[in-house]
């Protein structure tokens, strides 16, 4: 980056960063949580990735903490219960699963799964008993990519290991 985008760039890094301590005021995991249809483990690993390649540019400016936030959300720090919304992975883990053959009880060690809804007006679900709630408990592809970059992020910030 030339002196000029970098000066752009950090200007913007630093109102992100203010916007990243309101979250705190919102749910005191301070992380993004969706409400709606469609649970927030996305949101949660997508917030991760972008923090951690934040640090990397400004971390004087995004500490390395904001990075593993997301991790320590889906892996149970979150509302309703504290079980890990990545099969197999964590002490208590998801273990019932709508995934690639619909007729049964899935799991997949280490899908991830969208994890606990918000219903209005504030309360936590996550069925861990009922797979067929798909905005909860379906094994998402994609997602699963994400959560494979966000530990690598995470194992390099802890370990210093790329």
């Amino acid at each position: 980056m030339d002196s000029s985008y970098t000066i752009k760039t950090e200007e913007l890094v630093r109102k992100y960063k203010d916007k990243l301590d309101t979250l705190y005021k919102l749910n005191l995991f301070g992380v993004p949580i969706s409400r709606g249809g469609w649970a927030g483990s996305v949101a949660a690993i997508d917030f991760t990735v972008t923090n951690y390649l934040l640090h990397q540019a400004f971390p004087e400016i995004i500490d390395r903490e904001y990075a593993l936030k997301g991790l320590n959300y889906i892996y149970g720090c979150h509302p309703g219960s504290d079980i890990s919304f990545v099969s197999g992975v964590g002490t208590r883990s998801k273990k019932v699963a709508y995934g690639n053959n619909r007729a049964d009880y899935s799991f997949i060690a280490g899908g991830v799964v969208p994890g606990v809804l918000i219903l209005g007006p504030d309360f936590p679900e996550n069925k861990e008993d009922w797979p067929f709630l798909w905005g909860e408990n379906e094994y998402v592809i994609n997602v699963s990519a994400s959560y494979i970059f966000a530990v690598n992020a995470a194992n390099e910030l802890l370990n210093g290991v790329k």
